[in-house]
């Protein structure tokens, strides 16, 4: 819920972010698709899996880095909190006191003393190192402070323990491919068709894995920003029917946005995603912004035609038949 036209635009930034770590984490994994030999399955599927798993690590590091970036880009522009600092010639000189506006300057009662030598020294004056460092909010090299294009601030991601994902990654792999593969040759799908399908699911459950890395990063942060209020949903320009039901909620408030998710849906955990799902969040610092992306629409679609009509799976499967209905119009509508 951007405030700023800055804030929009960095978060539809981070959505294409996330899609350019997916297609080049799509690029590895199809490389990694050969090492598993349809004939063979028992026998090379786990050294595919166990060489699977380091690439989505790398990548789901890659989504962590790219949306703690994006936070902070966010958060500076949509609730800067740092005060800007008096221009130089209203501060006071490190060397000087400021005098005082409603005290006289006072003459000195000692006669002119003789100023001590200046001895030259490559240490920084203390009281300018405690100025800086109190300006700064994330961990900067010093060299960060010299005026080099090539040195950036490192922004360190938010420690999160990565075993229990590790482990669910691991078993989406196994099931959605060799086991997956072995199944549906078993239901007497052709080799080459039972492959084929089993890379579709194996490779979508693998990006939604990698892309944890910025969602559970976003919520981490969100969860710890005393200035956010919750977090929505952004879906990218044509979602499926979950994700764009899931978007017709709006904003998750802090009081509920870390505990169970809102009733009407189904499925664990607070950011609920499907394999291949592209969405991302944008964290809301005001209950007046506006909502990104087709999320009013969605909303309004959904109160007008489910809402206090339909509850439970009855509501979510009118809801897939109204909006399939309208996707289905709209690209007739496109082609012609």
């Amino acid at each position: 819920m951007a405030s700023t036209s800055e804030g929009a635009a960095l978060t539809e930034q981070h959505r294409a972010a996330q899609q350019q770590i997916t297609s080049d984490f799509l690029a590895e994994f199809l490389a990694l698709w050969a090492l598993l030999d349809s004939t063979r399955l028992d026998d090379t599927g786990p050294g595919w899996v166990a060489a699977v798993l380091p690439l989505v690590r790398r990548y789901r590091l890659r989504s962590a880095e790219a949306a703690t970036a994006y936070y902070v880009g966010f958060a500076a522009a949509e609730a800067p909190t740092t005060p800007t600092p008096p221009p130089a010639s209203s501060r006071p000189s490190l060397a000087e006191p400021a005098a005082r506006p409603d005290r006289p300057p006072t003459l000195p009662r000692r006669g002119p003393r003789t100023p001590e030598p200046v001895r030259p020294s490559s240490r920084v004056d203390p009281p300018q190192v405690v100025a800086r460092e109190r300006r700064v909010r994330w961990d900067l090299d010093e060299s960060a402070f010299e005026p080099r294009p090539d040195r950036q601030a490192r922004i360190e991601i938010p420690d999160i323990d990565w075993a229990k994902a590790d482990r669910a990654a691991q078993v989406s792999l196994t099931v959605t491919g060799p086991v997956g593969q072995k199944s549906k040759a078993a239901r007497g799908k052709p080799l080459r068709l039972a492959r084929d399908e089993s890379f579709v699911e194996a490779a979508g459950a693998a990006t939604r894995h990698v892309l944890t890395g910025g969602r559970q990063s976003l919520l981490t942060l969100v969860e710890g920003d005393m200035r956010a209020v919750g977090w929505i949903r952004v879906t990218d320009g044509d979602p499926c029917a979950f994700c764009a039901m899931l978007a017709s909620r709006g904003a998750v408030f802090k009081e509920d946005s870390f505990s169970r998710s809102d009733p009407r849906f189904t499925g664990p955990g607070e950011f609920k995603v499907h394999d291949s799902c592209a969405c991302t969040m944008e964290v809301v610092y005001s209950r007046q912004a506006a909502w990104p992306g087709r999320a009013d629409e969605f909303h309004r679609l959904w109160r007008d035609n489910i809402e206090g009509r339909y509850t439970g799976a009855e509501a979510r499967r009118m809801w897939r038949q109204l909006y399939e209905r309208q996707r289905r119009d709209a690209r007739r509508t496109d082609v012609a």
